[in-house]
């Protein structure tokens, strides 16, 4: 419905500036609504798969697919260990310091790298999409149960992941956040 590009440009620069307001907050609820702010901007990788798949020839689109997705999720990944060992060492606010350098880094990327892609589908509108997402969802069995799927590993990787750092960080263990990236194969 609109250009990509200027789109991801937008939504990466929202990001960054919001991500501004969290290393300099001492509000807690300030900082809560900031995150929900940049959450409702993330989306940039949603928007960039798609745009993987429309610019790559038909007989490559899978594995172009594959290979953003896959950087996307290296990319959680590596965050996630990263913003860890920091934090145990330096100020948590640090980490949101390091992410807007890094997002000022992938904007600038993005600025040079990504072409303009022409809008496809002028005529389509929200409401339309979500009609068809519905129509889809009752038409097609197996886009029912990707959804749920997909929900169930969500829910197991926040109900798991997430909580193990709380665990193992508060009473009795007290461990570090080093420490629980070395006792992982413990836990297996």
């Amino acid at each position: 419905m609109v250009r990509r590009r200027q789109l991801v440009l937008l939504l990466i620069v929202l990001s960054t500036t919001l991500t501004i307001g969290l290393a300099i907050t001492n509000n807690l609820l300030v900082f809560e609504i900031i995150s929900f702010m940049i959450g409702l901007t993330s989306v940039a990788p949603q928007i960039l798969i798609p745009l993987a798949a429309d610019l790559a020839p038909p007989a490559r689109r899978a594995s172009a697919i594959s290979l953003v997705l896959s950087g996307f999720l290296l990319g959680i990944l590596i965050a996630r260990v990263l913003s860890g060992m920091v934090a145990n060492f330096v100020s948590w606010r640090f980490v949101y310091w390091m992410s807007i350098s890094i997002q000022s880094i992938v904007l600038g990327g993005t600025y040079l790298l990504l072409p303009d892609y022409p809008v496809k589908n002028r005529d389509l509108s929200y409401l339309g999409i979500f009609r068809s997402m519905a129509k889809y969802a009752v038409t097609e069995p197996l886009v029912g149960q990707m959804f749920l799927t997909n929900w169930a590993a969500a829910t197991c990787y926040t109900n798991w992941w997430v909580t193990l750092t709380f665990l193992l960080g508060g009473p009795p263990y007290y461990y570090s956040t080093s420490v629980n990236l070395h006792c992982y194969p413990l836990l297996r």
